[in-house]
């Protein structure tokens, strides 16, 4: 269980030092590095020895929990078949290549970050030193347009890029205040949603949560049975941010943790030491966007981290992001609503990772 393992534990050396590496390895040597498994770089000899399929989920199976989560987007494209990897050296690693199909990549987007970004019981990382206004700046910039993403209350991107807008700092004589386009440029680089987790003491509160969001719940509950989502951290990343090594173990749940990439591909280290051995077996993977991995078992309690987010990766049909054309089924009706955002996506990593805090 969670409750035995040291949420300030220290990662081991090996890790650390395979971080540091792949921070500072350039794209090039990232596009040759045997060692990096790249499903999108299937010919690369030898990345795939330690790999073996252990399930597929059906397109057929995938289309209910989809068009039950972004059913008002009309008719749905087939579904593929996701093939179900898992890593030799570290049981109950799964990957789930090209999980999310585009539409459902760019409606899920778009409820992180519109809808549930917007709900002031979903805490971020700038709450820590700012105060951010959300009912004065519904009122600066109100919308009344229903969109089928969730996006029908305000939106951070409702507020022009040029707004003069500012958080105001909770602690002036120590932080600046921000603007708007600081806070979502640059400044904002998480969000929880439901258990709202105590960074400090690694812990979760007591106090009943924020109710998890119902449709991403059943979207994700729908793809991995064996989890009922609680809580999950929406990561924002640009290129030059990192996630350290660490472990999730602050859940009273033996359940997996699911994370789901999306935007620009991210570089993902994960390790297990072996005690007997003292040793620590690892995996470098490269995700792309649509990507899932699946940690359960062994795997559940794994070293992880991103050392490295790569620039420029983020594909076309989901750059363009809040803005732009690219699926009208999903936001014809918001395009121009978001059109002075357009392109925010296109050097952004956003990671969602989802896990069940108590059993």
């Amino acid at each position: 269980m969670a409750g035995k393992q040291d949420p300030h534990g220290k990662p081991p050396e090996t890790l650390r030092a395979l971080h540091k590496f792949y921070q500072k390895a350039s794209a090039s040597d990232l596009a040759n590095d045997p060692n990096v498994c790249d499903f999108g770089n299937l010919h690369q000899d030898g990345t795939f020895t330690k790999l073996r399929i252990v399930g597929t989920l059906k397109g057929s199976c995938l289309l209910g929990p989809f068009s039950q989560f972004a059913g008002s987007c009309g008719d749905f494209p087939d579904t593929d078949d996701v093939k179900v990897y898992e890593h030799a050296d570290l049981p109950g690693l799964q990957i789930l290549p090209s999980l999310l199909p585009q539409y459902i990549q760019r409606y899920l987007l778009s409820c992180l970050l519109h809808r549930d970004l917007s709900d002031p019981e979903h805490k971020t990382n700038v709450h820590f030193h700012h105060s951010i206004p959300y009912n004065a700046l519904a009122a600066k910039y109100p919308s009344d347009i229903e969109s089928a993403n969730g996006s029908g209350g305000f939106s951070f991107f409702d507020c022009p890029p040029e707004s003069s807008f500012h958080f105001l700092a909770l602690d002036p004589s120590a932080h600046s205040s921000l603007t708007v386009a600081q806070f979502l440029n640059r400044k904002l680089r998480w969000v929880t949603l439901g258990g709202q987790y105590d960074w400090t003491e690694k812990t979760y509160p007591k106090e009943t949560p924020p109710g998890f969001p119902k449709d991403l719940a059943k979207l994700t509950h729908g793809i991995f049975e064996h989890i009922q989502p609680q809580a999950a951290i929406v990561n924002v990343y640009s290129p030059g941010d990192t996630l350290s090594i660490h472990r999730d173990v602050s859940e009273d749940s033996d359940a997996g943790l699911v994370s789901i990439s999306l935007g620009c591909d991210g570089i993902f280290i994960v390790g297990l030491e072996e005690t007997s051995t003292n040793t620590v077996k690892h995996a470098v993977l490269r995700l792309r966007s649509g990507d899932g991995v699946f940690m359960r078992g062994l795997s559940r309690y794994a070293w992880h981290g991103v050392p490295r987010v790569l620039a420029g990766t983020c594909p076309m049909w989901l750059g363009d992001w809040p803005g732009g054309s690219s699926h009208p089924d999903v936001e014809s009706e918001v395009n121009g609503r978001f059109a002075a955002w357009r392109g925010w996506m296109a050097n952004k990593r956003i990671n969602l990772n989802i896990r069940q805090m108590r059993d």
